[in-house]
């Protein structure tokens, strides 16, 4: 497995520091966000649009909704 670069995984600004702790299922829904988002503008963009790509965001948004499922099922 290769390592990813720190500066890679750094989204934030060395000098911000983030008022809350986001959960797993706090990232998995902002990743459905983006995907649903991603899915918009590739609609808007490409007339038609591209079959492959549009089965490819949806199929990652439906693991993202079973993996926000999935992590619901765990907590008591």
């Amino acid at each position: 497995m290769t390592r990813i670069p720190s500066g890679v995984l750094r989204l934030l600004h060395a000098d911000m520091v983030p008022l809350m702790v986001e959960s797993p299922a706090d990232h998995v829904r902002n990743a459905i966000q983006l995907l649903i988002l991603a899915d918009e503008r590739h609609a808007a963009l490409l007339l038609p649009p591209d079959p492959m790509l549009t089965d490819l965001i949806r199929s990652a948004e439906a693991r993202c909704f079973r993996a926000l499922f999935e992590l619901g099922q765990e907590t008591p």
